[in-house]
């Protein structure tokens, strides 16, 4: 036995419409049969109302303002930025929206945007810090020669005029000069410099507690240029320290910042056979 059911077409808005009209129609049995299909197509062909939504022109106002604070907002956004410098003869330490620390050096700086981080950790740096990273996403920190990125871990980088350095301490560091060229992973105990022809030489088993030095006030120097200690005692004294040229000599020695400047001093110049004296409160000449 064959249904008759699969043969039948499908139903046509015609016929669907029509039901519609059935059913929201009630039928006085007192007339014809013709006189009711004849009301029930009066009733098809009457174009059906169309609710047309005229927006009065303060909506329209209230409307463009939402879309202009939304994207006033967005800029803000984009463009607030935090800025912290530490001035010479001085430490700090700044709490980023992560957690993640940052200790700065004297004559450091550091910028970033407090709005932005749940999405981009990323920021400007020049100066000497050490940092201590949250796990988390991708955390970069771009300084003028280079870059590092990591995810969760323990460095500290040196980036002050044409010096780029960063040595790992604990997780691993991934370190990319500005230009792209060379880049390298860093695993702890290694250290990152920016060679004389711009690229990124690694030095393994470093000798990290003497790079760390600075963090307990101490100056700690190996074969270090001459002119590169007094500006580093310039910069944690907060003094002008001026040195005659063509000092290519390497000074190798360790003391502690509260030594006192001319004890200092003192340390520094007696083994190239160099003087010094006073010119100011906050000003000495070195001579040879």
């Amino acid at each position: 036995m064959v249904s008759k059911n699969k043969h039948r077409k499908p139903q046509t808005d015609l016929s669907k419409k029509t039901n519609e009209m059935i059913a929201q129609t009630t039928i006085d049995w007192g007339k014809s049969r013709e006189q009711i299909w004849a009301e029930l197509e009066k009733k098809m062909d009457t174009p059906q109302a169309v609710k047309v939504v005229i927006l009065k022109p303060w909506i329209k106002v209230a409307i463009a303002a939402a879309f202009a604070l939304l994207a006033g907002i967005a800029v803000f956004m984009q463009l607030y930025t935090k800025n912290i410098k530490i001035p010479a003869g001085q430490h700090s330490q700044v709490y980023l929206p992560d957690q993640s620390l940052v200790k700065l050096n004297a004559q450091s700086t550091l910028s970033y945007k407090p709005l932005l981080w749940r999405f981009s950790r990323k920021i400007t740096f020049e100066g000497e810090a050490y940092f201590e990273v949250n796990p988390g996403r991708k955390f970069g920190v771009i300084s003028g020669k280079g870059s590092t990125v990591v995810l969760g871990t323990k460095f500290n980088i040196y980036a002050r005029n044409k010096e780029y350095q960063v040595t790992c301490v604990s997780g691993s560091v991934k370190v990319s000069e500005t230009h792209g060229i060379s880049e390298v992973i860093l695993n702890p105990g290694q250290k990152a410099s920016l060679g004389p022809i711009g690229t990124l030489e690694v030095q393994s088993e470093v000798n990290t507690p003497q790079t760390l030095s600075w963090l307990d006030n101490r100056f700690s120097f190996t074969s270090f240029p001459l002119p590169g200690v007094f500006e580093e005692i310039s910069r944690q004294y907060d003094i002008v320290i001026r040195i005659p040229e063509g000092l290519d000599n390497t000074y190798t020695g360790t003391f502690n910042k509260d030594t006192a400047v001319e004890n200092a001093l003192h340390l520094i110049c007696k083994p190239f056979d160099l003087t010094f004296a006073r010119t100011s409160n906050d000003e000495y000449v070195v001579t040879r």
